[in-house]
């Protein structure tokens, strides 16, 4: 049985687009002492994926021309020489992008099983997996969320933004403001995603609309994108403000040198406000807590997952590309394959 596979072919200077990938056809793994077979169901894809094709990343081996593309997914386990990894458990891994792979314990990070099978398998890699478990950390964890807060959130369209609004909701917090580029995403921020109000980027002076919305300061802003926005905000924080450091995608595209030049971290200070990243996967010992909490959201109807999936793996350099080009609302996102009927 055949395994199609994309491999990188050449290393973007923009975005990804179709030319960087190569799409192989090669013969599905056999399994091996203590690994396990598993058939992809979906693969995600993600901004930090550039800067894996670039290798600009210190936490992942370099990646070769002609090696498999990286990617996390949720998969079927359809042959096992690992007890963790029962034949016909729903696992979300690093798999690559491929059909079938070859997966175990020793990953760094190691697969986690999905438990809550009465809901879609896609949201393994959504609400149920890094998107809603990154809303869930940087909200709660990092951001000490509190209902009164006057909460902004940059990137809000995208995977992890898109989940922002509804667990802030589900975690006490009145209401946030979402930014997005164009009418129609700001417009699906109100309706499908849960924001109380969307600020576009593209049109008119968003500096002006955030003095509007935010005239008393901003107490806590969940930034995904970096660079002058991030600038503007340190500029309107209000007393022990919080910033939550989730992504940078205005910068990703961009040498060292032109990245931004920061006038305004010295307002941290002066408000006694704290700025701090994080790593989701330092967190993966609380995997199932999370999911469980989510779970229960979604089926109370607190929390609606909104996922962008195409179908077929062919789809999968050009769902890439859509992160990029900003035409996606939502976790992004192939549906591979069904899973098989298990005995």
């Amino acid at each position: 049985m055949s395994n199609r596979q994309w491999l990188l072919a050449a290393r973007p200077e923009t975005y990804p687009q179709p030319e960087h990938f190569q799409l192989v056809a090669g013969d599905r793994p056999a399994l091996e002492p203590g690994k396990a077979l598993v058939k992809t169901l979906f693969l995600g894809v993600a901004p930090v994926m550039l800067r894996y094709m670039r290798n600009e990343t210190e936490f992942q081996a370099p990646l070769a021309i002609g090696d498999l593309m990286m990617g996390r997914g949720v998969a079927q386990v359809i042959a096992s020489d690992c007890p963790e990894l029962p034949v016909g458990s729903i696992v979300q891994a690093r798999l690559g992008w491929q059909e079938y792979a070859l997966i175990d314990t020793r990953q760094d990070p190691p697969p986690f099983l999905l438990a809550h099978h009465d809901l879609p398998y896609s949201h393994g890699l959504s609400s149920l997996g890094p998107s809603g478990f990154t809303a869930l950390i940087g909200l709660r964890e990092i951001g000490a969320v509190q209902p009164a807060d006057h909460i902004l959130v940059s990137g809000a369209a995208g995977g992890v933004g898109s989940q922002v609004s509804q667990i802030a909701k589900a975690l006490g917090a009145r209401k946030g403001v979402g930014i997005a580029g164009g009418p129609e995403k700001c417009r699906r921020l109100i309706s499908a995603v849960g924001y109380a109000e969307a600020l576009d980027y593209k049109q008119g002076n968003i500096n002006t609309a955030l003095d509007q919305l935010f005239s008393q300061g901003i107490d806590l802003y969940f930034d995904n994108v970096g660079g002058a926005l991030l600038d503007e905000v340190l500029s309107r924080l209000r007393r022990r403000a919080r910033i939550v450091i989730c992504g940078a995608i205005s910068e990703y595209l961009l040498p060292r040198e032109a990245q931004h030049r920061f006038a305004n971290l010295q307002n941290l200070g002066r408000q006694d406000a704290r700025m701090e990243g994080f790593f989701v996967f330092d967190y993966g010992q609380h995997y199932p807590d999370y999911a469980s909490e989510i779970a229960d959201w979604i089926r109370a109807g607190q929390v609606s997952p909104v996922e962008d999936i195409s179908r077929g793996i062919e789809t999968l350099p050009l769902a890439l590309s859509d992160l990029y080009t900003g035409s996606n609302v939502g976790v992004r996102m192939v549906h591979v394959a069904d899973p098989d009927p298990m005995p």
